[in-house]
C-alpha cells in the first residue's frame, strides 16, 4: 500500500529556535514541561489516484525542564485510524507521533482535517494541527466511494438513534456510574546505557588520543543541531587537550533535504580529508534553511569538490544511502532516535547545557585514587671491607 508522509516540522526531533537553554550555557528558569511545534497548518498537497493510506509523521520536542506527555491524540472524523509514537518525552527529548488517515473515507478534491491532542505543558493542555490537501480519484474509483459513503451515512444514521437512546436512557437515570480515576503516565527513564561507539574513520576535532570524547549524532537540517554546535566548540576551547569531538551523520527521516547534505559533507570527507569536511560542516551548520540540490552544488564549487562526482552522487539514492548508512547504522545501534544526541565517553548527555557538559568532563577527568604504595626495604649499609662507593655490603 502507499502512503503519502506528510510532515510537521518540530524541534527536531528536534527543531526549532525556541529550545533549552541558550549557548553561552546561562541556566534557565524553570519551566515544567513544555511542548514546541513549529506550524499546526500543513498543506499536503495532492494524494495521487491509487494511494489508499495517508501516513503522517508529526515530529515534536520537549522544551522544558520536566517530562512532558501527549494524551488523547484523535482526528476530527472517521477517517482518522491511528497513531504510533512516543507520548512521553523526557526534558530536551524529540519524539514522533504517526498519524494515519483512511483515503478511502474521505470525499474527492480539497477538504481539510485536524487531529487535536492534550499535553501536560500548561500552555498548551489542548492542541489542534489542521491539514488541507486535495484528493484525486477515477471515474470508478469516485463511484466506488460514493457507494461506501452511502453505506457510511447509513451506519452512522443508525449510530446516532443508538446514541440518543443512550442520551434519553441516561437523563432518566442521572446519577449514573462514576468514570473511572485518571491514572498518570509515567515518565520515560532516562537512557543510562553506556555504549561502545565505533568512531572508525568519523571526523574528529581536538586531539586525537584526549582522555574525553564526545560523539554528537547530528542532522543538518537540524536548527537544534546547528545551535549545540558553538557550545561543543566552546567545551573545546575549554579544553584543549583533554576532549576531541567525534562527528557522526543521522539524518532524520522527515526531513527530506538532509541526506543529500550529508552525503555533500561525507564527499568532502573523501576528497580532502577531516579539514574539508570541517569547512563544509559549518557552511551547512551555517545554511540549515538553504539545503536544495542548487545550494549543495555551490558549497561543492566553493570549496573545489569534484561537481562530476557530485553530480553522479545527487542523482542516485543509493550512493546518497551508502555514504551514511555506517553512522546509520551506529546511532541504530545506540538507539539514537533525535538529533542532536550527545554521547560523552559513550553515556548519552540529557541536559546539554554547557554547565552539565563541564560537570560531566570534570568527573571523567578526576584522577583516580592511587593505590598505597609497600614501604621500600632500606639497602644495605656498606661495611668496612666493602670498596668505596659499593653498597652491596658484599663485596670482600
Amino acid at each position: 500500500m502507499s502512503r503519502v508522509v506528510f510532515l510537521i516540522l518540530v524541534g527536531c526531533s528536534l527543531c526549532g529556535l525556541v529550545f533549552g537553554q541558550a549557548a553561552g550555557g546561562v541556566a534557565a528558569t524553570p519551566v515544567g514541561p513544555k511542548l514546541w511545534i513549529e506550524s499546526k497548518a500543513i498543506d499536503l498537497g495532492i494524494i495521487a489516484v491509487g494511494q489508499q493510506e495517508i501516513q503522517g509523521i508529526i515530529p515534536y520536542m520537549n522544551d522544558g525542564d520536566e517530562a512532558l506527555e501527549v494524551t488523547k491524540i484523535s482526528g476530527s472524523c472517521d477517517c482518522f485510524i491511528g497513531f504510533e509514537g512516543e507520548k512521553v518525552l523526557a526534558p530536551g527529548e524529540g519524539g514522533e507521533l504517526i498519524i494515519k488517515f483512511d483515503k478511502s473515507k474521505i470525499e474527492s478534491g480539497p477538504v481539510k482535517r485536524m487531529v487535536r491532542f492534550e499535553t501536560n505543558d500548561p500552555a498548551n493542555k489542548q492542541v489542534r494541527v489542521n491539514f488541507s490537501f486535495e484528493i484525486e480519484r477515477t471515474d470508478s474509483e469516485e463511484i466506488r466511494w460514493l457507494r461506501k459513503d452511502l453505506t457510511a451515512v447509513r451506519r452512522q444514521l443508525q449510530l446516532l438513534r443508538a446514541d440518543m437512546r443512550k442520551v434519553l436512557a441516561a437523563l432518566n437515570n442521572p446519577k449514573g456510574t462514576a468514570a473511572p480515576p485518571r491514572t498518570r503516565t509515567a515518565a520515560k527513564k532516562p537512557d543510562t546505557n553506556v555504549y561502545d561507539v565505533k568512531i572508525g574513520s568519523s571526523p574528529i576535532l581536538g586531539k586525537a588520543d584526549a582522555a574525553v570524547t564526545i560523539v554528537e549524532f547530528v542532522d543538518f537540517q537540524c536548527p537544534f543541531s546547528a545551535r549545540e554546535y558553538p557550545k561543543l566548540k566552546e567545551i573545546l576551547a575549554t579544553y584543549p587537550d583533554q576532549v576531541r569531538l567525534v562527528f557522526k551523520h543521522k539524518p532524520l527521516s522527515f526531513h527530506r533535504k538532509a541526506k543529500p547534505a550529508h552525503a555533500l559533507a561525507q564527499m568532502a570527507m573523501q576528497q580532502g580529508g577531516g579539514e574539508l569536511f570541517w569547512k563544509m560542516h559549518d557552511r551547512l551548520m551555517a545554511n540549515a534553511n538553504k539545503l536544495e540540490i542548487s545550494d549543495l552544488r555551490e558549497h561543492a564549487r566553493q570549496l573545489k569538490l569534484d561537481l562530476n562526482i557530485f553530480d553522479l552522487v545527487m542523482a542516485d539514492q543509493l550512493q546518497i544511502d551508502k555514504l551514511i548508512a555506517t553512522d546509520l547504522a551506529e546511532a541504530k545501534k545506540c538507539n539514537v532516535n533525535a538529533t542532536p544526541t550527545i554521547m560523552i565517553n559513550g553515556l548519552k548527555l540529557v541536559d546539554r547545557s554547557v554547565e552539565t557538559y563541564k560537570t560531566r568532563i570534570d568527573e571523567l577527568l578526576k584522577p583516580a585514587a592511587k593505590p598505597s604504595q609497600p614501604a621500600k626495604t632500606p639497602l644495605p649499609q656498606p661495611t668496612a671491607s666493602a670498596p668505596k662507593g659499593c653498597a652491596c655490603g658484599n663485596c670482600g
